[in-house]
């Protein structure tokens, strides 16, 4: 029986060879071998545990934090006013009298249905096709004229980005610019004052592309602004003698979010480059945590910087590499009963270590 002999002589050798493997592990060479790769993963262990990134407190980083004018620029990811997902903000001057004049310009937007029937029902046929438009107000004679305005997307928004232009740093100026993506946006213009003699105290150039038309600001003008287009406020307080708006002055919250409010809510923040460069991390980023979501307390705009104040839970990356990192050993040390386990078994590896690869006399002569 040759087939029976081979498949005994191969069995006897797969048998061999398993114990010669056994025998390896069992004997020195195997267990120094087995000691190294164990005290290799109780240092990797241990450093993953001393620098361990998890959600934490992110206000220390935002107290506030700054995006530089011409420079940077500022990102909410998945901006909230409420529950249902919705985001909005306005601006509302403080009385009719402040001397705050508010232009607006458009890069690529038209105007919306409501807008052009106004017109029309005053003979006057505005362009419906989308273009470049500037919204630009003044006071006549004495008057004061008071623009507020309104930004609702149509849409949750996947992000809103903040940024401002340089050269305007002188007293009396504020600027922003805008930009929402993942939904279009309605911008609605209102200018009104203090009638004198029956007259509009305010005079309102809205300029679309090539065409121009003045109204005295007395129906609103509602903009359609398609999504990633970007578009521009510009303040001017015509009084520069003020302590609200003087180069010495802190940065304005001039901005209300939702109904009214200061506070909204993103699943992140990040300050970065104001030149669109993806392969480039942010300078300053917050990410929430999964559960919670970011709480964005302050948006103020200053002469040459937006001053952003968060809280919540979350990381913080400074450049791409996370700031917001655990010492879980600390940890451990602060409670003496897991600090001896933990202690105790280091001493237990490093002295199996040490016994593997130095023997004591006695253990080699036997």
């Amino acid at each position: 029986m040759p087939e029976a002999a081979q498949a005994h002589d191969s069995a006897a050798k797969g048998s061999e060879s398993s114990a010669g493997r056994r025998a390896f592990w069992r004997g020195q060479t195997g267990a120094r071998v087995a000691s190294l790769l164990c005290l290799a993963a109780a240092v990797v262990l241990e450093y993953f545990l001393v620098n361990l990134p998890i959600a934490q407190e992110v206000g220390g980083q935002f107290h506030p934090a700054i995006a530089k004018a011409g420079l940077q620029a500022v990102a909410f990811q998945k901006p909230e006013v409420d529950d249902s997902g919705n985001f909005a903000f306005e601006y509302s001057p403080s009385t009719e009298a402040d001397p705050v004049t508010v232009d607006a310009y458009f890069d690529n937007a038209q105007l919306s249905p409501e807008t052009l029937q106004a017109f029309h029902s005053l003979q006057v046929a505005a362009p419906s096709s989308a273009a470049g438009i500037i919204y630009a107000t003044s006071a006549v004679k004495n008057g004061a004229c008071a623009t507020k305005f309104e930004v609702k997307p149509v849409s949750p928004p996947a992000s809103v980005r903040f940024s401002q232009t340089e050269g305007e740093s002188l007293a009396g100026f504020r600027n922003l610019g805008i930009s929402i993506l993942g939904s279009d946006a309605e911008v609605t213009l209102t200018s009104a004052g203090a009638m004198q003699n029956l007259l509009s105290p305010c005079k309102v150039e809205l300029s679309i592309g090539d065409w121009k038309q003045t109204t005295g600001g007395f129906f609103p003008i509602k903009i359609r602004v398609p999504a990633g287009a970007n578009f521009r406020f510009r303040w001017q307080h015509l009084k520069e003698a003020t302590n609200t708006w003087d180069n010495k002055s802190a940065a304005l919250p001039l901005l209300q979010f939702g109904s009214g409010g200061d506070e909204f809510s993103a699943g992140a923040v990040q300050i970065g480059s104001l030149k669109s460069e993806s392969s480039k991390p942010a300078a300053l980023e917050a990410i929430a945590d999964r559960k919670t979501a970011l709480t964005i307390d302050s948006f103020a705009i200053d002469k040459d910087n937006l001053a952003i104040t968060a809280s919540g839970t979350g990381r913080v990356l400074k450049n791409g590499t996370v700031i917001t990192k655990t010492d879980v050993l600390q940890v451990l040390n602060k409670n003496p009963l897991l600090s001896a386990l933990f202690g105790a078994g280091n001493v237990a590896l490093l002295g199996w270590v040490g016994r593997s690869w130095f023997p004591s006399r006695k253990k080699k002569k036997k």
